[in-house]
């Protein structure tokens, strides 16, 4: 049996295809996505979107010290400092920062919050971080995927939240990607599937 064609800029099979969904979203804040390798072929994941729509994204695939090394490398030559977020009572809220901070290097964590917490434990580096995260958590629509705790945001979503808040962007091109996403998945989903999602 022949596989699907795939398309080879949204990676999804071609019936399918995103890319009519996909703008572009301009920031002066670079985004750096670790994603954890199990979610690399995951066709609910919104890592690879956030990747394809914003201007200044870099996706990279690892877990351990070992497999970001040469991400370490690039970033230390890098002037911009470096930010992770990622919830936390020592996190700076973004809200405190405002639009006019500093350009930074935003590091943000792709996986289930238990492969994160792993990718965390894993890198000390990443804990040694200054993080940020929201005041206010951001109200999740994520409807195609479960989540264990109620906090829980997709990627795209993360981001597509806490860039307005440091800079003067508009993040419309990726809720619209993410939409499209979920319109998708939803439009595939057996009857039988679907009614085990909060929709």
């Amino acid at each position: 049996m022949s596989q699907r064609r795939q398309c080879p800029r949204c990676l999804r099979p071609q019936s399918v295809c995103l890319c009519p969904a996909l703008g572009q979203c301009a920031s002066r804040h670079a985004v750096t996505i670790l994603r954890h390798p199990s979610e690399a072929k995951s066709a609910k994941g919104t890592a690879h979107l956030c990747a394809l729509v914003l201007a200044q994204c870099a996706l990279v695939d690892g877990e351990t010290e070992a497999d970001f090394a040469p991400l370490r490398e690039a970033l230390s030559k890098d002037p911009r400092p470096l930010r992770l977020l990622y919830p936390g009572e020592q996190a700076t809220p973004l809200e405190s920062l405002g639009q006019e901070s500093e350009p930074c290097q935003l590091l943000v964590l792709d996986g289930t919050w238990k492969k994160v917490h792993r990718m965390l434990q894993l890198n000390p580096w990443l804990q040694a971080l200054p993080k940020v995260s929201f005041r206010e958590l951001p109200q999740g629509n994520y409807q195609i995927r479960k989540a264990k705790r109620t906090d829980s945001l997709s990627t795209l979503e993360a981001v597509a939240y806490a860039l307005p808040l440091i800079d003067h962007c508009d993040t419309t091109p990726l809720m619209t990607a993410f939409e499209a996403l979920k319109q998708s998945q939803l439009a595939h989903m057996p009857p039988s599937v679907r009614k085990r999602y909060p929709l």
